[in-house]
């Protein structure tokens, strides 16, 4: 059963869902939470990927740690504005300004979306990742890929750029999915604490 607006507001009182900081009402729609960017960005580095005669392949099977892959990736550049430009046709790793807390006894899931306004330009907010398991909490890392003919700029703190759709499951799940990215703080899912 996918979460009202109303049901999404009674958990937040109930503290069966957590968003931190606080939504405000424009944030909400008739069955989903928009959420914005926080100032994080990261693309892969140019000078790595563009060198003469050098084939950057990553081995997927070796990922231990997605954050083993730091070097690979730079920030992406700020305006003057704090606003930043997704390139056309160029793939930046971003995080949400909230943090979600979706405590395991609430039975609460959730997937974060694109906005239909956003993907009218091209844009697309997550690549074949949009699951939120119940137990999880964290900031939410959305791999942004401007599929558009246009440059895009992005307002971080102010443009709502995703949003999330709560679901209650059927029953509690036997534990939590701590994945390599519960509790992240940035985009590469590094934590500043250990999960236990």
């Amino acid at each position: 059963m996918i979460l009202s607006d109303r049901d999404i507001q009674r958990a937040l009182r109930k503290g069966l869902i957590r968003v931190s900081p606080t939504p405000d009402t424009l944030q909400f729609n008739s069955s989903s939470l928009d959420l914005r960017l926080n100032g994080e960005f990261k693309k892969f580095n140019p000078e790595l990927l563009e060198k003469e005669s050098v084939e950057v392949c990553i081995d997927y099977s070796k990922i231990a740690n997605f954050s083993d892959l730091a070097s690979y990736f730079v920030d992406l550049r700020k305006e003057t504005d704090g606003s930043v430009i997704i390139k056309r046709k160029s793939f930046i790793l971003a995080q949400t300004l909230e943090k979600i807390t979706l405590p395991l006894s609430s039975k609460i899931a959730a997937r974060v979306e694109g906005r239909s306004s956003a993907a009218r330009l091209g844009l697309v907010v997550h690549l074949t990742a949009p699951t939120i398991h119940a137990g999880f909490s964290g900031k939410i890392t959305l791999e942004i890929m401007n599929h558009g003919p246009c440059d895009i700029r992005l307002d971080p703190k102010k443009d709502r750029i995703c949003q999330l759709v709560f679901e209650q499951i059927a029953t509690k799940p036997s534990k939590a999915n701590l994945s390599q990215f519960h509790g992240q703080r940035t985009v590469l899912g590094r934590k500043t604490r250990k999960i236990n």
